[in-house]
C-alpha cells in the first residue's frame, strides 16, 4: 500500500482536505491600534494637512476655465443679442434665419434631452416629434424643391423642434423637481 492520499472526488472533498489558515500572530491587536488612531484623529491630522492643497488645485482649475470664458464675452454686446441675432449675411432672407433658428435649436435640443431615465409616455411623445422631424428631413432631401417648399418644409421643421425642444425641457424641469411627465387617462361622457 502507498502512503499516499487518493485524490479527492470533488471540489468540497479537495477544499475539505486544506488546512485550516492560521492568522498572523498579533494580527488583531495590530488592526486595533490602527482603528484606534483613526477613531482619535492621527490618521485624520494628514488628510487635515492635504485640504489646503486640494482647494488651491481647484481654485486654480476653476480660475483657467472662467477667465478665458469670461474675456471671451464681448461686454459692448449684451448675451441675448449674441445669441438670438441671426447672422448680418442676408437678414431679409427667410431660409436663412430658419437654417439658423434651426440650428440653434438642435443645439439647445442636445443640452436639454437627458435619455439616461425616461417614462413610457415620455418615450412615446418624444418618439412622435423625432419622427415627424425625420419625415420632414426626407421630404427636404428630395431633389429639385422650388424655393416657396423649402421655406414651407423649413418652416414645419423648425416648428417640429420648437415644439419636441420644450418637450424636453419640460421634462428635464419636472425631473430637477422630482416629478415625472405622464398624462393623465381621462373618461370624458
Amino acid at each position: 500500500m502507498s502512503d499516499h492520499p487518493s485524490p479527492p472526488r470533488d471540489w468540497s472533498q479537495a477544499f475539505a482536505a486544506l488546512p485550516p489558515e492560521a492568522p498572523p500572530p498579533g494580527g488583531w491587536h495590530a488592526l486595533s491600534a490602527r482603528l484606534d488612531a483613526r477613531v482619535h484623529g492621527v490618521v485624520r491630522s494628514r488628510r487635515r494637512a492635504r485640504w489646503p492643497l486640494w482647494a488651491a488645485g481647484a481654485m486654480a482649475l476653476s480660475l483657467a476655465v472662467a477667465l478665458p470664458w469670461r474675456m471671451a464675452i464681448d461686454p459692448a454686446t449684451p448675451p441675448a443679442m449674441a445669441v438670438t441675432q441671426p447672422p448680418a449675411t442676408s437678414p431679409a432672407d427667410p431660409l436663412e434665419q430658419l437654417y439658423f433658428e434651426s440650428a440653434q435649436l438642435e443645439a439647445l435640443l442636445a443640452v436639454a434631452r437627458d435619455d439616461r431615465v425616461s417614462s413610457a409616455t415620455a418615450a412615446v411623445l418624444a418618439e412622435a416629434y423625432e419622427e415627424r422631424l425625420a419625415a420632414i428631413d426626407a421630404a427636404l432631401a428630395r431633389p429639385g424643391l422650388d424655393r416657396e417648399t423649402q421655406v414651407a418644409l423649413w418652416q414645419q421643421r423648425v416648428e417640429g423642434l420648437r415644439s419636441l425642444t420644450g418637450f424636453e425641457s419640460n421634462r428635464r424641469w419636472l425631473a430637477a423637481q422630482g416629478t415625472r411627465y405622464d398624462g393623465a387617462l381621462v373618461l370624458v361622457d
